[in-house]
């Protein structure tokens, strides 16, 4: 390998001589999905540090490109897989961020949620989920339809597409304010049923990159009133599209959660799921007394990091680390690096689904 270049990842040091590659970066996504991180900005920065990013051709057989140092990868069909098993068989010492069997339950919005409850910040009564169902077929839904409490949950309910696949309809979410809103166009099962929180039309958007995390304001609902749920008069269920979400807010108007908790809930929660890259949405309802309750709604795989401010040094720092801490050992071809595979920590998150329900009503906290 050749020798590392001497400058910190923030440039805080003399700038070395770039575009002498010491790592080679392999990278699967999409390419309507490339702005998860793949600009100029970011590859510029890391060519300076001695990597470079190369698109893998998910065509091709993994086996037969390379050789790379480390695989990240935004892709989930079964083709692809069977090729990052073939890859890691061959060359277990080069890292996979991340695996699939971890990705899995974050690509279903009832069972990503599902290890929060075990974290030891939900524990503590810091943080939960909000309750939720999910209902598996249509007569299902209609006998939900018929019941004045639907799956014991609450008025307004989100209703979710199950799946998450990127496609247009895994975003078609619609906000439900009575149970005759079930039986909306559009609405099919499977779906995941979620009580709608108020939290004052502020959604605290936290990234994950390892152990750092980064969290940003963004708009979210409007809080639905009594008076709205009881409106006969007024739409039962509305898509999201359709529901204007409330001025961005303004720079330094929005109390921030406490950022020792946020680390908190961003490191316990990944270790849990057994991944590196993600972000989750989290809010903050407000009790009578004015304590705060956080609640997690989603969490989201490999996210558009090109959104999260400052991303390409927390991100080039990332990949370094994964890089100089594996295992070195001999190239054996192509498609050989010399790092470490589908690592143990991941493999701890090749686990089933546990709840048919999921969600607890939070104790209150200090904000």
């Amino acid at each position: 390998m050749a020798k590392q270049p001497s400058s910190s990842p923030d440039g805080s040091t003399s700038s070395p001589r770039p575009h002498t590659h010491s790592y080679t970066i392999g990278y699967a996504m999409l390419p309507n999905k490339h702005d998860t991180f793949v600009q100029p900005s970011f590859l510029d920065m890391a060519a300076v540090h001695g990597i470079r990013f190369v698109a893998v051709d998910a065509s091709r057989p993994l086996v037969d490109q390379g050789p790379f140092d480390l695989i990240v990868h935004k892709l989930y069909d079964h083709p692809w897989r069977a090729q990052l098993e073939a890859f890691s068989a061959l060359h277990p010492d080069v890292p996979v961020i991340d695996p699939p069997a971890a990705i899995d339950r974050v690509l279903n919005r009832f069972t990503m949620l599902d290890v929060v409850p075990d974290l030891a910040v939900a524990k503590d009564g810091a943080v939960a989920t909000p309750k939720q169902v999910i209902v598996r077929d249509a007569t299902a839904l209609v006998a939900l339809a018929d019941d004045g409490a639907p799956g014991g949950l609450r008025f307004p309910l989100i209703a979710k597409p199950v799946e998450v696949d990127g496609s247009a309809a895994s975003h078609d979410l619609c906000l439900v304010y009575r149970r005759e809103g079930l039986l909306r166009d559009g609405l099919r099962a499977p779906v995941v049923l979620q009580e709608f929180v108020n939290h004052g039309g502020v959604l605290f958007k936290v990234y994950v990159v390892g152990d750092h995390a980064t969290c940003v304001t963004r708009s979210s609902l409007p809080d639905v009133s009594g008076e709205r749920l009881r409106d006969l008069a007024a739409d039962a269920a509305a898509p999201f599209a359709n529901i204007s979400l409330l001025a961005p807010p303004a720079a330094g108007d929005v109390e921030m959660p406490p950022k020792e908790f946020v680390d908190r809930v961003a490191r316990e929660l990944r270790r849990a799921l057994g991944l590196h890259l993600i972000n989750f949405d989290l809010i903050r309802a407000r009790g009578p007394d004015g304590n705060a309750k956080y609640l997690i709604l989603d969490i989201n795989y490999c996210p558009g990091y090109s959104k999260m401010p400052g991303f390409e040094p927390v991100l080039l720092e990332f990949f370094l680390k994964m890089l100089r801490g594996r295992p070195v050992r001999e190239k054996t071809g192509s498609g050989a690096g010399s790092g470490s595979g589908l690592d143990a920590e991941a493999r701890k998150a090749e686990v089933g689904p546990r709840f048919i329900t999921s969600g607890a009503e939070p104790r209150q906290v200090q904000a």
